[in-house]
């Protein structure tokens, strides 16, 4: 992992647009000259073929290359991160360069590449500058560009989602999560990503007892909150004339946290629960 400095740990979110673009520009140009990008992108030092210039056209709402003379319209978050995401799909780390053989000539080139471990070096670098743009990014390790949350809230974001039950909650979490961290998503996506984890927590009230482990009051605000601020059901009576932005961020953070808490002290109380083993029963 690339260490972060000083002024990047104590200011987040100081990068400007126009320093995040240089930011890519060198990034690129560091990479482009240890030639990560010659076995996929044919780009090296002196040459940037017209393959993957038609490549990145095709693929891009603008030009991408040369990537050091975009014009100042180019300059936007949405290009820079389209940037750092096909990079990312061009790019493997170069082995030993030997000496070879071919029609004759000998000459010396790379006897392989790596392509996971030259997007982790490539990934590695972007994170040292992507949590410096407004609320933090980072590149994920199949190549997409998500938000970190909001700054203090981020572990929870992070946090593990432990086995419990594939179907019905794990899988429900993660995509409520990767939702959330969509940093496009409107209002009514993060209305949905609540609904997911309210969904979660219906799902365990009803087939795992969920009160068991949590305090009456407790369980009952869960639900008390998806349905008072319009979140799961349509009533005359709910609440409407809130924040959405800012009380949608808390519910979601809120319900989250619960989650993990909750989820382990299920797994803690089956443990405890479950009947003895035959074997266990036969060595007493």
């Amino acid at each position: 992992m690339t260490r972060r400095y000083y002024s990047s740990r104590t200011k987040p979110g100081s990068l400007t647009l126009e320093q995040l673009y240089r930011k890519l520009e060198s990034l690129y140009l560091m990479f482009r000259d240890r030639d990560f990008f010659k076995e996929k992108a044919g780009i090296t030092q002196a040459d940037l073929p017209d393959a993957i210039k038609h490549e990145a056209a095709v693929a891009l709402p603008f030009e991408l290359f040369p990537i050091a003379q975009w014009s100042q319209e180019d300059i936007t978050e949405d290009h820079i991160f389209d940037a750092l995401e096909f990079l990312y799909d061009h790019v493997s780390k170069p082995g030993e360069r030997v000496g070879m053989t071919s029609d004759g000539y000998n000459y010396y080139d790379y006897d392989g590449y790596d392509d996971e471990a030259g997007q982790e070096e490539f990934r590695n670098k972007a994170s040292a500058f992507l949590p410096d743009y407004k609320t933090g990014f980072e590149l994920t390790k199949d190549g997409t560009i998500l938000a970190l949350g909001t700054h203090g809230l981020q572990h929870i974001l992070d946090a593990e989602i432990i086995p419990y039950d594939e179907v019905n909650v794990d899988s429900k979490v993660r995509n409520a999560v990767a939702k959330w961290r969509n940093r496009h998503l409107s209002l009514s996506e993060k209305k949905e990503a609540i609904r997911e984890l309210a969904d979660v927590f219906e799902w365990l009230k009803k087939t795992k007892n969920l009160g068991s482990v949590l305090d009456g009051k407790d369980e009952s605000a869960i639900f008390e909150i998806a349905n008072k601020f319009a979140i799961r059901h349509h009533d005359p009576k709910q609440k409407t004339n809130y924040d959405r932005p800012i009380w949608y961020s808390w519910i979601f953070h809120f319900y989250l946290a619960t989650y993990h808490a909750a989820v382990r002290l299920l797994i803690s109380k089956e443990k405890k629960t479950k009947p003895p083993t035959r074997q266990a029963e036969r060595s007493r």
